[in-house]
């Protein structure tokens, strides 16, 4: 866990981030606010042989810029990074760096979009994606090694594609970023921790993470929530919770 802290970060916990790791494969999956820093701590930013973005909201993309600048102009390495994107993401990044199409993030980076239904392959293991309830198009992640597998919300409401994503996974690291019970005025594009632990139950889930808590949130209350619809074994993300799946 690089980052967890819902909608942005705090003084103290980076946004959303996760790096998931084989024996030989290396995937960051989403580079929000704080997270680079923390991924350089691991491993060597340069090693990596893939980024994953859930979606365009800053929270979960805005480090990708230090990825890009940290490769490009400080070791100056320009040797295609996979970067998988949802659909219509590569044209806004291009927008806001004011980039040709001879830019650093063509040749830096290997941007592709991808969509509800794709799988892509990515060294040892397989990333399969699914189209999530949010208020831009977003990607939920499935990632698979060895007969295992983690199963990432990115932001979501009901519906959609993630919970047919999630069914049988090994673990499921889901966005818990509301409280009470849902209502006609609740925000529909994110998930309480009682939705959560009810997804990861219909879906068979062998362990719930639950992430994207917003700082001021009560994370014990929002855990209790969630293990009265999931019996297994629930979690609450933090900076450096490190998770074999």
């Amino acid at each position: 866990m690089l980052g967890c802290s819902g909608s942005g970060p705090s003084r103290e916990v980076p946004a959303s981030g996760y790096l998931v790791r084989t024996a030989t494969t290396a995937i960051w999956l989403d580079a929000g606010t704080g997270t680079f820093m923390a991924l350089a701590a691991e491993m060597d930013p340069a090693a990596l042989d893939a980024v994953v973005i859930s979606h365009l909201h800053t929270d979960h993309c805005a480090d990708l810029f230090g990825l890009l600048h940290y490769l490009a102009y400080r070791i100056g390495v320009a040797n295609g990074l996979p970067v998988l994107l949802p659909p219509g993401a590569i044209a806004t990044l291009a927008g806001f760096l004011g980039g040709g199409p001879d830019d650093d993030l063509y040749t830096t980076f290997a941007p592709r979009e991808v969509g509800d239904g794709d799988v892509v392959a990515v060294g040892d293991v397989v990333v399969r994606f699914a189209a999530a309830t949010h208020s831009v198009p977003t990607n939920a992640v499935r990632i698979e090694h060895g007969g295992r597998s983690l199963t990432y919300s990115g932001d979501t409401g009901q519906g959609g594609g993630f919970p047919g994503l999630a069914a049988g996974c090994s673990t499921l690291l889901c966005e818990a970023g509301l409280t009470g019970r849902r209502d006609l005025g609740t925000y529909p594009f994110h998930l309480s921790g009682r939705e959560a632990g009810a997804l990861a139950a219909t879906a068979g889930a062998g362990r719930l993470i639950l992430t994207h808590l917003a700082p001021t949130l009560p994370a014990e209350e929002i855990a209790a929530a969630a293990m009265r619809t999931f019996a297994g074994t629930v979690l609450v993300a933090e900076p450096g919770l490190r998770v074999e799946v």
